[in-house]
């Protein structure tokens, strides 16, 4: 029987989060269950984009202290690493804007840069993962327009380090591809203990080009498949709709049956949002799947550069895996021939200017 804790938390004040954070963990085993004096412990929050904590595009720094106060508390040595979307490129900002940096100073905590890496069936893993006595994810609850939603599982992608993510994407741009790749990851770094950052959501075009929605909860559990579970549940979802959650539950990964799984702590009635806003390229709440594996071919999305907004930072031409994108000062384009719509390009802009366009099917099925 997997055990997720769910506490409401409503905003990020520091002495509740830690109150949250701690009172979660402890519903679960507490952190003396996962950590003890003298170990080495990954934190390994979801920092996606240079983005400020009030876009919740990242993983909010207050639930990562709460986390590294009480790895401390316990006597172990905590450090605060990720491997964010365009890596090389904009590390230093995304730590800067998402509050982090800030954060670990104040918390004398270690920040690290996943550079070096162990390969495992020919994905770089970040070799952090594997130095450390324990590993603890903690990843931001928002939607994704490839995976619908991207929570626990989704996070530890961030383990593969460098552009080997976007290569990733160019090999598997199929959602029921992708999943596989991502459950896949997900089983060799698989945490010892994931706590969510619920607080403020994401919904809509996630995982950078959403809208906050507050859910105002904190979760925790060692079973990250289980986590997952619950979240699509909240959403309106069965749990083996998301293929990601499916195929880490299909490995054996974790629980995914609603009958095996305790959720303890606050009433999870309290947090069930049945008018969440998933992405628009996701037509499970319209179209049972199999109808829309059917029409498959005749659905279509792609990425759109808004020249105007675009800040010309060539993040997106950096990340993407076929080299399709030109930043010129006077235009931007994106070759459709090429494109395969893995959409990593409105995954990994800091500025919302890349968007997703449809066609007039899938336009007819959205009105």
């Amino acid at each position: 029987m997997a055990k997720v804790s769910i506490v409401r938390c409503e905003d990020y004040a520091a002495e509740k989060v830690f109150d949250a954070v701690e009172r979660a963990i402890g519903l679960v085993g507490g952190i003396g269950r996962f950590v003890k004096p003298g170990m080495k412990v990954l934190l390994k929050p979801n920092l996606l984009s240079a983005r400020p904590p009030e876009d919740a595009v990242d993983t909010h720094p207050e639930i990562v202290r709460a986390v590294a106060r009480l790895v401390k508390g316990a006597g172990a040595v905590p450090v605060i690493g990720d491997s964010p979307g365009g890596y090389y490129r904009n590390i230093d900002s995304v730590f800067e804007k998402s509050g982090m940096k800030k954060m670990a100073a104040e918390e004398g905590v270690e920040l690290v840069r996943f550079t070096s890496s162990r390969f495992v069936d020919g994905i770089p893993i970040a070799r952090r993962v594997f130095d450390s006595d324990c590993v603890i994810s903690i990843p931001k609850f928002k939607t994704h327009s490839i995976t619908v939603i991207t929570a626990a599982i989704k996070n530890m992608y961030g383990a593969v380090t460098g552009l080997h993510k976007a290569e990733c994407h160019s090999k598997a741009p199929k959602e029921k591809d992708f999943a596989k790749v991502v459950a896949r990851i997900y089983s060799i770094a698989k945490p010892h203990l994931t706590v969510l950052d619920g607080i403020v959501a994401m919904e809509g075009n996630g995982p950078a080009a959403g809208v906050p929605r507050k859910m105002n909860f904190v979760m925790a559990s060692s079973d990250g498949v289980a986590v997952d579970s619950c979240l699509a549940r909240m959403v309106g979802l069965d749990a083996l709709d998301i293929r990601v959650t499916k195929d880490a539950y299909d490995m054996g990964c974790g629980e995914a049956d609603p009958e095996k799984i305790e959720i303890c702590g606050d009433d999870p009635a309290e947090f069930i949002a049945e008018d969440f806003r998933l992405p628009q390229t996701t037509l499970l709440k319209f179209i049972p799947r199999i109808i829309a594996e059917g029409v498959a071919a005749m659905i279509r999305f792609r990425p759109h550069i808004n020249s105007v907004i675009c800040a010309r930072c060539n993040l997106c031409k950096i990340t993407c895996p076929v080299n399709c994108i030109e930043i010129e000062k006077n235009y931007c384009s994106i070759d459709y021939k090429r494109c395969v719509r893995c959409l990593c390009c409105h995954e990994v802009c800091p500025y919302k200017a890349i968007g997703i366009k449809s066609n007039i099917l899938t336009k007819m099925i959205w009105g």
